[in-house]
This record gives C-alpha cells, sequence and structure tokens, in this order.
C-alpha cells in the first residue's frame, strides 16, 4: 500500500483554481470583521488541498492537519519551543474554559486562542470536504454558484465591494469546470507519449473564450442601471431623499446628521494597550431636533501635564479597571481632542514635551494647546501670527518644536478666556491648537455593579436636570408614548435604559446601514424620522433616539462620540493589544447619569460592542427580575424585527447556567432536517446503491458467495425483486437486462450453483473471470 500518490498536471491546476476561489470566502474577512491578518487561513487552505492530492488516504490527513494547525496556532499566541508541552496544556485549559461559553454562544468572553483554535479546524473540515466533493468527484458548477452568490449577497447587503471578486470567481470558476472536466477525459481515455500535450492544447479555447468576454464586457459601453438601489426598494425606501455621501469620520460638527457616508478607511493612530474598549473624545448636551451642540462651557486650564491628575471624571462610587494606553498619531490623522478609555486619570507623556491642554469639566472633553501664553494687564492687540490669531493681551512664548498647530474656529476661540486683574501676570494654555503626534495616558473603565445601579434611584441634582432633559419644543408626542411604552414594565431608571437600549439593538424593526439612508424632510425631527419612517441609520441614528427617548421620560442623557476599539493587529512584548484605528471606526453612543454613580456608557447600536461592564451580583430574589422589553407580540410581522441574537452583545449579558436554542434556531434545524429528509427519500436507490457498493468494495475476492449475494441485491434494488419460490435462473431469466448483462450474470449465478449446491471450491481461472464479471456489472449498473 503506497502513502503517496503523484498527482497529474491538470490536478495540481485544478486545485490551483480552487485555492483561488477559496480565497476570494476569505479576503471579506479583512473588511467585514477585526480579522487582521489573512495568512493563516491561507496556509490552512494550502496546507489541507495538498495533503488532499498527495495522499491517497484521507483518514491519514487528519493527524498531519491537526499538527499544522496546532503549529500555526503556536506561532500566533505563543513564545516557546512548539516541543515543549507549557503552550499545550494553556491551550488546553483555555478550551475547557471556553467550550461550554462556545455552546453559551458567549464568542466575546471566549479567549482568542480557543476562537482560532475552533475556528481553523472548522475550516480545515470545510475544505476537505470542499476538495473530496470538487477535486474527487467533479461536482465544481454548485461551489462556483454558491461563491458567486455569496459574493453578491456582501456586495448588495455589507459594506464590501465585491466587483472586482466577482469577476476573478467567473474567471477561476470556468478555468475550474474546465480542467475538472479534461482530467476526466483523460482518466476514461489515457494519452501517453507526445499526445499528453494535447489535453494542454485544450485549454487554449477557455482560456480565449474568457479573455476575449472579459476584454468586451469590460471595455463596452455600460448603461446606468435601471433599478439603481433595490435595497431602497425592497424595504420602501420612500420616505424621503438621500443625503449628499459623506466620509466616515470624527467631526466636530454635529448639528445635521444623517444622510450616508462611505466608509474610509485610512488611519487615525495606532494603540498599544492592555484593554479593548470606546476611545472617548467629547459630549454634547443640546438636542436641536436636526443634531447635537455644546451648552454652557466650564474650563480648566492645565499648563503641566505630567502633574496633573483627574479624579472621578465621569463615574465614581463603582470597581474600575486600571488602563494605560499608547497613541501613536505619526502615520494617522491627529487630532486636537485627546482621546481616552473609560475615564482619564493622567497623561503620562506628550509629543511635543511643551503641550498645554485645556479641559472641559462639562464634557470632559481635553484639548491639546501649542504652549502656553502670560496674561498681562489690556494692552493694544498683538498682530495676528502665522497658525492661530492670538487675543488681546496675549504674548505667545514660542510655537512648539514640533507637532501642528492650528487655528481654532470661532467657537474654540473663547476657550481660553479667563478673567485677569490688572498689573498681574499669569500663564495660561495657548490660544493656538495642537495637533499632538503621539502621547502616553492612564485611564480607567468601569466594572458597574448591577445591585448598586438598580438602587441608584432618580434623584438627580439640579444641575443635571436642567442641563440633560433638554429637548426641543417641536419634538413630536409620539417619540415620548413610544419610550413610555417601551418602559411600562420596567420599575427602575437602569431597567428603563436597558428596555430602550435592547428595544433600538433587537426589539424594534431597525436596520443598521450607511449608504441608502435617508434625511428627514425639511421641519422633521430627526429622531422620529428614524424611528417612525426610515428606520434605518447608522451609529448618530441609534444614539440620538436612545438619549432623546431617555430625556422623554425624565432620565438624564447626553451623546458622546469618539471611536471604536478598532482592529487588533498583534501584540506587544508585554502583552499588550496593538490595535488601528481607522476613519472608517468614528462612532457615537451614549452615556446615562446615575445618582452615586455618574455617567455610565451604553450602547444603542446592534452592530457594536457594549462599553460597558456589569458586574452581575444581584441576590437570589432579586435575580428573578428581568430586564423588560417590549411586548411586540402584538405587533403585525411588518411591525416586528425579527428577533435575532445580539451576538456581539456578550459584554453586557450574564452567562447562563444552561444554554437554550433560540427558537430562529430551532425552525431552521427543523427545516433542514425536513429537506434532508424529503431528499434522502427522492434520493433513496442512488443511497442505497451507493452503500451496496460500499459492502461489496469491502468484501474480499476470495469469499466469492458474498460478493455474488451483494451483486444479487443490487440487480433487486434496481430492477424487480425476487419472487418467494422463485429459482435463481428463472429470475435471471425474467428480469429485464441487455444481453451482455444478462449472460455474465448467467455465467455468474452457475457458478454460484456450483459452489453452493455442489459443494466444490472454485478454480483460481474461474474465479479470476468471475471476479472481472461482477466488477464490470457493478460499474455497468446504475440507479
Amino acid at each position: 500500500m503506497s502513502v503517496w500518490r503523484r498527482p497529474k498536471g491538470m490536478e495540481w491546476l485544478a486545485a490551483l483554481f480552487l485555492f483561488l476561489m477559496l480565497r476570494e470566502w476569505l479576503l471579506p474577512l479583512s473588511e467585514l470583521t477585526d480579522t487582521g491578518t489573512l495568512w493563516p487561513f491561507y496556509m490552512i487552505v494550502a496546507g489541507v488541498l495538498l495533503l488532499d492530492l498527495v495522499v491517497p488516504y484521507r483518514w491519514l490527513t487528519f493527524p498531519f492537519k491537526l499538527l499544522g494547525i496546532l503549529w500555526i496556532i503556536h506561532s500566533d499566541f505563543f513564545t516557546s519551543s512548539f516541543l515543549s508541552t507549557e503552550w499545550l496544556y494553556n491551550m488546553y485549559a483555555s478550551l475547557v474554559r471556553d467550550v461550554p461559553l462556545a455552546f453559551q454562544q458567549d464568542w466575546i468572553s471566549m479567549s482568542l486562542i480557543s476562537r482560532n483554535l475552533l475556528f481553523d479546524l472548522m475550516l480545515a473540515i470545510l475544505i476537505s470536504m470542499v476538495t473530496y466533493l470538487v477535486l474527487e468527484q467533479r461536482q465544481g458548477l454548485w461551489f462556483v454558484f454558491l461563491t458567486e452568490l455569496y459574493l453578491a449577497v456582501l456586495d448588495t447587503f455589507l459594506p464590501y465591494e465585491a466587483d472586482g471578486a466577482i469577476i476573478r470567481t467567473l474567471i477561476y470558476g470556468f478555468m475550474l469546470l474546465a480542467v475538472a472536466h479534461l482530467t476526466a477525459i483523460s482518466k476514461r481515455a489515457p494519452i501517453a507519449g507526445k499526445k499528453r500535450w494535447t489535453l494542454w492544447n485544450t485549454l487554449i479555447a477557455p482560456v480565449l473564450i474568457l479573455a476575449i468576454v472579459v476584454s468586451v464586457a469590460y471595455a463596452g459601453p455600460k448603461k446606468d442601471a435601471v433599478w439603481p438601489d433595490p435595497i431602497a426598494f425592497l424595504t420602501g425606501g420612500e420616505e424621503g431623499p438621500v443625503g449628499t455621501m459623506k466620509k466616515v469620520g470624527y467631526d466636530n460638527n454635529d448639528e445635521n446628521l444623517g444622510g450616508p457616508f462611505q466608509q474610509d478607511e485610512a488611519l487615525v493612530f495606532v494603540a498599544i494597550t492592555n484593554e479593548r474598549t470606546y476611545w472617548r473624545g467629547d459630549s454634547k448636551d443640546i438636542y436641536t431636533g436636526r443634531g447635537w451642540q455644546k451648552g454652557e462651557r466650564e474650563y480648566e486650564p492645565i499648563l503641566n501635564l505630567q502633574t496633573h491628575q483627574w479624579k472621578q471624571m465621569l463615574f465614581h462610587g463603582t470597581e474600575t479597571k486600571e488602563v494605560r494606553a499608547t497613541m501613536d498619531f505619526s502615520r494617522g490623522e491627529p487630532y486636537f481632542t485627546m482621546f481616552y478609555p473609560g475615564q482619564l486619570k493622567k497623561v503620562v507623556s506628550i509629543e511635543p514635551d511643551n503641550a498645554t491642554m485645556v479641559y472641559d469639566r462639562a464634557s470632559q472633553q481635553v484639548e491639546v494647546r501649542a504652549g502656553r501664553v502670560d496674561m498681562r494687564a489690556p494692552r493694544e492687540e498683538a498682530e495676528p501670527e502665522e497658525g492661530g490669531v492670538p487675543h488681546p493681551g496675549e504674548a505667545p512664548t514660542g510655537q512648539p518644536a514640533s507637532g501642528r498647530a492650528v487655528q481654532p474656529t470661532e467657537e474654540q476661540g473663547e476657550q481660553a478666556t479667563e478673567s485677569q486683574s490688572t498689573g498681574q501676570k499669569r500663564s495660561l494654555p495657548s490660544r493656538f491648537l495642537l495637533k499632538p503626534e503621539k502621547y502616553e495616558l492612564e485611564a480607567e473603565v468601569p466594572i458597574v455593579s448591577e445591585k448598586a445601579i438598580m438602587q441608584a434611584g432618580s434623584t438627580y441634582p439640579i444641575d443635571i436636570k436642567q442641563r440633560y432633559l433638554q429637548l426641543p419644543g417641536e419634538l413630536p408626542d409620539r417619540v415620548k408614548e413610544l419610550a413610555q411604552d417601551v418602559t411600562k414594565n420596567a420599575n427602575t431608571p437602569y431597567e428603563k435604559v436597558r428596555a430602550i437600549e435592547n428595544y433600538l439593538r433587537t426589539g424594534g424593526d431597525y436596520k443598521y446601514e450607511t449608504k441608502d439612508v435617508p434625511v428627514p424632510a425639511p421641519g422633521q425631527d430627526f429622531v422620529d424620522h428614524f424611528l417612525f419612517d426610515s428606520r434605518r441609520g447608522y451609529c448618530d441614528h441609534f444614539s440620538t433616539s436612545m438619549a432623546v427617548m431617555l430625556r422623554s421620560i425624565g432620565i438624564p442623557a447626553r451623546w458622546v462620540k469618539g471611536f471604536a476599539p478598532g482592529s487588533r493587529v498583534g501584540t506587544d512584548s508585554n502583552g499588550n493589544d496593538v490595535i488601528e484605528v481607522r476613519n472608517k471606526d468614528a462612532h457615537s453612543w451614549v452615556e446615562v447619569y446615575f445618582p452615586g454613580q455618574g455617567w455610565i456608557p451604553f450602547e444603542a447600536t446592534s452592530t457594536f460592542l457594549s462599553p460597558v461592564r456589569i458586574k452581575y451580583d444581584l441576590n437570589s430574589s432579586e435575580q428573578s427580575v428581568t430586564l423588560p422589553v417590549p411586548n411586540l407580540q402584538e405587533n403585525t410581522a411588518a411591525e416586528r424585527r425579527n428577533n435575532r441574537l445580539d451576538e456581539l452583545e456578550g459584554a453586557d449579558s450574564p452567562t447562563q447556567a444552561s444554554w437554550k436554542m433560540p427558537w430562529q434556531a430551532k425552525a431552521a434545524a427543523l427545516v433542514l432536517l425536513a429537506a434532508g429528509a424529503y431528499l434522502a427519500w427522492r434520493k433513496k436507490r442512488v443511497i442505497t446503491y451507493w452503500w451496496l457498493q460500499r459492502q461489496m468494495r469491502s468484501h474480499p475476492n476470495e469469499h466469492y458467495s458474498d460478493r455474488y449475494k451483494l451483486l444479487l441485491q443490487m440487480i433487486q434494488h434496481l430492477h424487480s425483486r425476487r419472487e418467494p419460490g422463485e429459482t435463481l435462473r428463472e429470475y435471471v431469466k425474467r428480469i429485464a437486462l441487455t444481453g451482455d448483462k444478462r449472460q455474465d450474470l448467467q455465467y455468474l449465478t452457475h457458478l454460484y450453483e456450483r459452489l453452493y449446491y455442489g459443494c466444490r471450491e472454485m478454480e483460481e481461472k474461474a474465479r479470476s473471470i468471475a471476479q472481472q464479471l461482477i466488477d464490470r456489472l457493478t460499474q455497468q449498473l446504475k440507479p
């Protein structure tokens, strides 16, 4: 038995085209998920294809596939030697802890090691199945169609441009089918000698066909689409005009929200941190009906950054986790606003080192300024210098040696004003805004006690109520009525917050959309338009709606913006995550005020993680109280959401003791089971014949009587069954077989009768002829 086989050139070529098609399945991962690199997946696909080509016995390949996956996991996550057992023990411990989490669908709580290992194993198994069906069984057409459908769905419903991928897949698939067909022909009619090149010459025809078709399609004139936006048609998108397409990114002007935008992959900064969470930039408190503005500001100048410390700037009275982050903007797009995780505690270092800051106590925004100025008694206005406009009485003491200083806007120009005594000298941060290249900071993120936040009550300070319950007088009443209906079963403010959050994330018929986003009509409220008319939008729509709905029922809330966690691209020597944050990660969310707790963040957008960790410490009697969600059973199907699982809400929900399969999964399983049973019933003859063939191959040639009985079962299965009392000769004479098949079967029946009734041993020559006839009949008998 040879362990290796030598694939022919056509088989290698078919494997290459299959690899290129599988690559098209993996490419969207880098854009639609936080997958940092795809090379491990490419290695798995290539390794599985190679092993399945050169090893004829598939069961022998599984140890090598598993060894390769373990090597990839080791190279990605471990620094010890591959031959050591320490990393295997750590991986085993991770699996023991994470497998129950996988059954609970708590993907976020699983370690990266377990998630990658399980995904790699699943990928290897799927590739093995695809290789068997496409390369061995030559059933490639379905895979080409499925790949095209997969790319078309991504291009239509997700922010992924699959135009080039669809064309490439068409080319790869056409060539794969052509090569597979030629391989099948060569196996049936082997070609030797110089004629072997005839097969390769045959490939010229499909290559020319592809070249001509693709060239004509690319160069030919194209009419505009008759149906430019099928999604708007399918969702009934006639509720308002679609706004001008913008690019996603962090912007200070939020007075007019809404409208479509296109994704922007431009890098903003690279962060090294021990905690992946949101990067907070600013908050706004005045809702105008169209967007957000800032109210009264409370500025604090900060001259010595290394010695200044913030204490409980956002939240207090709760458990926290220490976070340290280094943020590098040198290859990205710097901002004068400082971004920080959770709440800021201290700026450890900043480049340039002579930077100063202005801190807004109301919004917790930190602005970086270009050096300091000396404030003296009023005198003649200084001449404006390049890069900024000094205040009257300011004398800039020098621009920073590095960094980018920009002229402040009219709104920002007021942020450095301070009262000054006549003739008294005082230093303040410069009016020149600075975009630092790099800074390192210390911060902390909250771990909120559910018990404490449930008992926080609703006794809000007067200044909090005056500032963060503001709503425009023109806000339609149905917004408040919806908020009241959603929270009618909630008793505490926290339960009401979670009810509205859950409603926007999963309970209502709202869709995350970035391109086909209509804008409100003139005079129409932004939140009212989203909640009742368009029902589609992105983070600004969801977060603004949550803040307004909470305010309408008397819960202080405000709108916050910054960046989502970003994409992990590696780790440093200390085990900290290296994260890339891009313009596409710009995000907005909600902060809600709780007495004794402060400002706690919440996430209303379904496709984003929750920024808050909840410590579920209620006692047994209180744990039976579930967070209320709106009762939507009385609504029509068109008014309900599809009740999909919020997969990304792992950090926001307690770990359940037992896993319950959602009804959608049960329904899908029943449909698949019924479809499988129906197909099995329709194909029962094929399945039975396939099983008998396997049984035939498993019997040695020496057991002639057993092989003859199996052959007889095949014939009875494909033709008519043998009647009771009917002899073998009578049965063979009765069934409808062609002349050659009938003669072969009569000869085999005669041998069986001699062996069975005559108690004679078969001669070697007769046994050889019988085996050849059985093999030939087995191949000729098809269902």
